[in-house]
């Protein structure tokens, strides 16, 4: 079983999955948004233009920059007390402190560091005032969407289903080849290797007979040749990678938010430096902190074979969540998959990491 397989995120809009972290996390979403309602409702002199950027459908690992007008309509100056990014903003302009005049604006520029897990994503920027005025954000979102699609985009292996299909299309229409699935040769619908060209759709077989319910891998990855979409990443739906998996999460007070890494590409062998989000974890106690020391980093160790991981920093995001910034060093070329160890000062948790060197 996955250790963190409690977590779950859907990798398409069109096909959402539901699961109880999952839930959870969107009900923080949806309470964050209710804020951001009521705070554009509220009397208030400060306002943002616009409030939200929408992105539409981006690529994995892209960056978007952004700008924001902060506009003052009242009759009196008002200071920016702080502008504080979540984990996926980057770039953001100096604000801090700068005055907005009576009528007047600022601007503010900000971008969003697309993660490579696909999905809704949203970098935000949390504005304060003086004068006692409610805080305002600032939000950038796009749709994380990969070259290749994949209906649906899980194996469906609940309720004693062991086997079953996934269609593969290349959203270009380009041919592509299926290298592996699941660590193993794919086993393709009315394909044969040995004498057929590669085509832009295949139908992907997999299959689950005689795997224990410790080893059910909470994803399938899919590698292919194409060098925009090395990797495709299929949620493993199964009673062993649900709500029960990784329950050390209750005593280490963390779970890793993206569920996996996929740490890019390397050229000629160089370091990769990667950045991975830790939430805080503590349900029974409505995320009371009960550790002050939940994220600091003790350790990280690789478990995938001649692929190393150094540790390199880290930083606190709004909400209370941790950035740890890691440096991957491949020894060999080709593709690499398995898993990561964190250690923290609360605990050890594992997660799946994909990565390719040129």
């Amino acid at each position: 079983m996955h250790p963190f397989a409690a977590l779950f995120l859907s990798i398409s809009l069109a096909s959402p999955i539901t699961h109880p972290v999952a839930a959870a996390a969107q009900n923080t979403a949806s309470a964050a948004q209710r804020q951001q309602s009521s705070q554009q409702a509220a009397p208030t002199p400060i306002m943002i233009a616009p409030p939200v950027v929408e992105l539409g459908a981006i690529e994995p690992g892209s960056v978007h920059p952004a700008k924001f007008t902060i506009i003052n309509t009242g009759k009196q100056e008002v200071t920016i007390t702080s502008a504080k990014p979540n984990c996926k903003c980057t770039a953001i302009s100096d604000v801090a402190g700068k005055k907005i005049p009576a009528g007047g604006s600022v601007e503010l520029s900000a971008s969003l560091s697309a993660p490579r897990a696909p999905g809704i994503k949203e970098a935000a920027v949390f504005l304060t005032f003086d004068g006692g005025l409610r805080p305002l954000q600032a939000t950038i979102r796009g749709d994380v969407r990969f070259k290749i699609v994949a209906e649906p985009p899980y194996c469906d292996a609940l309720k004693d289903v062991v086997r079953g299909t996934v269609k593969l299309k290349a959203v270009d229409g380009q041919p592509f080849t299926i290298l592996e699935a699941g660590k193993k040769a794919p086993v393709l619908t009315n394909f044969d290797v040995s004498k057929d060209k590669p085509r832009a759709e295949y139908e992907l077989q997999w299959d689950f007979t005689g795997v224990s319910c410790e080893q059910m891998p909470l994803w399938l990855f899919v590698w292919t040749d194409r060098a925009d979409c090395r990797v495709l990443p299929l949620r493993v739906r199964d009673e062993c990678t649900g709500s029960t998996a990784d329950m050390d999460r209750y005593k280490r007070f963390w779970i890793l938010k993206e569920q996996f890494l996929d740490g890019g590409t390397s050229k000629g062998g160089k370091p990769v430096e990667v950045e991975i989000e830790l939430e805080h974890y503590n349900p029974p106690k409505r995320g009371a902190v009960e550790r002050a020391d939940w994220s600091k980093v003790v350790a990280v160790r690789s478990r995938v074979s001649e692929l190393d991981v150094r540790y390199v920093s880290q930083r606190e995001v709004v909400g209370g969540g941790a950035m740890i910034k890691l440096e991957l060093t491949p020894k060999k070329q080709g593709s690499f998959e398995g898993e990561l160890e964190l250690e923290t000062a609360t605990g050890v948790g594992r997660f799946p990491v994909v990565f390719y060197a040129e």
